[in-house]
């Protein structure tokens, strides 16, 4: 018997040294969870009636979690104070803070919020609903978002509906119902009760369930009616009628007010406004000896103060009177006048590390960019760019001069600068294709405002060859002389608009690529793409899109007629530009 139980251990050693051996080799374990949680009971029970109760508790058939709940879950009428969601081994609780209306059905959507407690795998779409009076409302109404300007679909979109068709109502009180767009821009509204009411969309960056300043938005120009459909005299089913339609956009006046003063240099001061104003700001320091120049950006929403001397550079703080206009707590535009500080801190440096700046300084140089390369568009213009203002500047000293094999033959031009300050210039000279071409500018042509030179530069451009360009003309049917036709690139972006003509807009010195068209119907006439005002109920301009795309040759001549209603909008842009999101549901 002794004998026995050795060898019994010695035999199971011997096994567990060899499992201990061989980690990798057998099973590991069982195959991965992949299934989500399935709800067994709940208490009230789902589709309860007449319930005014303050907690839901739902068991489900394994320990679960929840998943991002504030970004995942809505309900449906909105409350002011979202419910308190916890998850507690296998029972999921809605415990509610604010009281829930009489007469009314409410809707708790899920989204992926529900995962199982291991692997996480989500219970998609799982909606609680019950009513506080004698009936469930099961009508709904559905649709899509997309955005205005691009028609790509819009994903966590908030859709809502108002029995109050006044105007107020989107912007002073939540939502009667509301959904969420999914990846696709598809939203249900579900349990609605029979009526007519306004359709909205919005950002919803306040979370507040209805239009803030600043928000994108959609709307539809006639209120939606929601009924059911009787078939026969026995029969009823859900109303969803025709699938609605909202082009998202942001209005042109955004809230404006000043974000910040920067003096990110010791010789200049920066004001960064939050959206572009209406009328330029007025900045004046209240140092009368103070010397500077003031440079507004091309929307007009940056301010740039140049201080230009020694002593105004020197001073740790310096005070300016500024007039400007903001958007008041009515939302309207008003001139707002302030003084505005800006303090200069020096960055705290060793001796040798302020021994080295000076140096640096002493031996600036005035920094020049210049567009021209070895593959110089046709079209381009040669420009160049200083990283500071330009005091005085010596046309003397500049020329441009075409490369004849060993010799320079000089070429008449003109400049013009580009901004307020001639920090930008442009060259406008007869630059031919396949010809190459110099720009030089001798030391000291340009000083900037601080008596800051340059060395000699010299910078050598080649225009490509006509032949390495292709044309397109695209003829519209039907005709409509609003319209503006543009090339985009794979990337969606406009690369060349024009106006539309009986003989078609033709574009020319188009590279050898891959093109896609787009039109908008410019109603306005201001020959850019308007997008919608919610105070003047006006939608943003039409888009449409070309269905495929257009390959160019070099040296080819290509024509396009495009028949811009002949598929719907939303069906015509190429899926290869649709930006959608990853998560399909």
């Amino acid at each position: 018997m002794v004998l026995l139980r050795k060898t019994l251990y010695v035999v199971f050693a011997a096994m567990l040294l060899a499992s201990c051996a061989n980690r990798g080799i057998g099973p590991q374990g069982g195959p991965k969870d992949s299934i989500p949680p399935v709800p067994l009971k709940s208490e009230p029970e789902i589709g309860v009636l007449e319930w005014k109760g303050k907690c839901i508790e739902v068991t489900f058939d394994e320990y679960i979690q929840l998943d991002n709940i504030a970004a995942n879950m809505m309900m449906s009428p909105p409350q002011q104070n979202p419910p308190d969601v916890k998850a507690r081994g296998k029972r999921l609780i809605i415990q509610f803070q604010d009281s829930l209306r009489d007469s009314t059905t409410y809707t708790i959507d899920f989204g992926d919020a529900v995962c199982d407690f291991h692997e996480k795998v989500p219970l998609h779409g799982y909606t609680f609903y019950f009513s506080t009076w004698s009936e469930i409302d099961t009508l709904e109404t559905m649709g899509f978002v997309y955005d205005a300007e691009t028609l790509n679909p819009l994903s966590g979109i908030t859709v809502g509906i108002h029995t109050d068709q006044s105007d107020t109502a989107f912007v002073k009180h939540p939502f009667t119902r509301i959904a969420k767009t999914d990846s696709v821009g598809f939203f249900r509204i579900g349990n609605v009760h029979a009526g007519t009411y306004r359709l909205y969309a919005v950002e919803d960056i306040s979370r507040d369930y209805r239009l803030t300043v600043g928000e994108a938005l959609a709307f539809t120009q006639e209120p939606i009616s929601v009924y059911p459909v009787v078939r026969d005299t026995t029969d009823t089913v859900p109303y969803v009628g025709p699938l609605s339609t909202l082009f998202l956009f942001k209005e042109q006046q955004q809230k404006l007010y000043l974000q910040r003063t920067l003096r990110d240099e010791q010789h200049r001061v920066v004001l960064l406004f939050s959206s572009a104003p209406d009328s330029l700001p007025s900045i004046r320091p209240l140092i009368d000896t103070l010397h500077h120049h003031v440079q507004y950006s091309t929307k007009g929403d940056t301010v740039t103060i140049w201080l230009t001397d020694s002593t105004s550079i020197g001073i740790d703080s310096l005070f300016f009177a500024a007039r400007y206009r903001q958007t008041d707590s009515l939302n309207h535009l008003e001139w707002c006048t302030d003084t505005l500080r800006a303090i200069w801190r020096a960055p705290k440096m060793t001796a040798k590390m302020q021994e080295a700046q000076d140096r640096k300084n002493r031996n600036r140089r005035l920094e020049l960019k210049c567009n021209a390369r070895k593959d110089f568009e046709v079209y381009d213009t040669l420009q160049l760019v200083c990283t500071t203002p330009l005091r005085d500047i010596d046309t003397t000293a500049i020329a441009i001069y075409e490369r004849v094999d060993t010799t320079r033959k000089s070429v008449r031009f003109t400049f013009a600068p580009y901004d307020s300050l001639t920090m930008h210039l442009r060259f406008i000279a007869p630059l031919e294709p396949t010809k190459e071409y110099e720009l030089h500018l001798d030391s000291g042509a340009l000083h900037d405002v601080y008596g800051i030179t340059h060395v000699d530069a010299n910078y050598a451009l080649q225009v490509k060859a006509n032949s390495d360009y292709a044309t397109l003309n695209v003829k519209i049917t039907p005709f409509d002389p609003k319209a503006r036709i543009q090339v985009l690139n794979n990337k969606d972006k406009v690369l060349r608009e024009l106006p539309a003509s009986e003989e078609g807009a033709f574009f020319e010195y188009l590279k050898a690529d891959t093109y896609y068209l787009r039109l908008y119907i410019d109603s306005d006439g201001d020959g850019k793409w308007t997008t919608g005002s919610w105070e003047e109920h006006r939608q943003p301009e039409e888009v449409y899109y070309f269905p495929g795309k257009v390959q160019t040759k070099s040296n080819w001549d290509f024509e396009e007629v495009w028949d811009y209603t002949a598929k719907p909008r939303m069906e015509a842009k190429p899926k290869e530009l649709i930006k959608t999101s990853s998560k399909k549901k």
